[in-house]
């Protein structure tokens, strides 16, 4: 994977980067499986990508691989772990433009934001409860057109 255009820190900048046609296959599949609730298996795939990716595509997949774990350790009950992964998850999102792949990332960052305030409203880091996703606004996924069109 090779990055061209601006990059970081976060901001209004828009890069795009080169995937191979496994890596494109594999960033699809895994947004498919994260706008499904499968946070886990999403997390596994984008993994092949984010293993051989460098500079701000790494950033990015290690961004989006956090904020995939931490739902799930929602869905596990584990607040800690979800509390971890979220700042964890920002700081590799500074590293990144405000539009990556496709992706409008400050508006995925606000939904994600949303969704766990609301997930983990009340729990406090020791909490082992199972957290629900009734009712929440889970953030899902939505790449620009021009970037599927041109990916196609």
């Amino acid at each position: 994977m090779t990055s061209s255009g601006s990059s970081g820190p976060h901001g209004p900048g828009t890069t795009r980067a080169a995937l191979t046609s496994a890596e494109r296959d594999w960033y699809f599949e895994g947004i498919r499986l994260f706008n499904q609730r499968e946070f886990f298996d999403a997390h596994e795939v984008w993994e092949n990508i984010w293993r051989k990716s460098e500079g701000t595509g790494r950033h990015y997949f290690q961004g989006l691989i956090q904020c995939a774990v931490a739902l799930e350790h929602c869905r596990r009950g584990n607040a800690r772990g979800a509390l971890n992964l979220q700042r964890s998850s920002w700081k590799h999102f500074t590293f990144v433009p405000g539009e990556y792949l496709g992706l409008n990332v400050d508006e995925f960052l606000k939904a994600m934001e949303a969704a766990l305030g609301q997930l983990l409203n009340g729990c406090s880091a020791s909490d082992a409860k199972e957290i629900s996703f009734d009712g929440v606004a889970l953030p899902h996924l939505l790449l620009n057109a021009d970037f599927v069109a041109d990916a196609g």
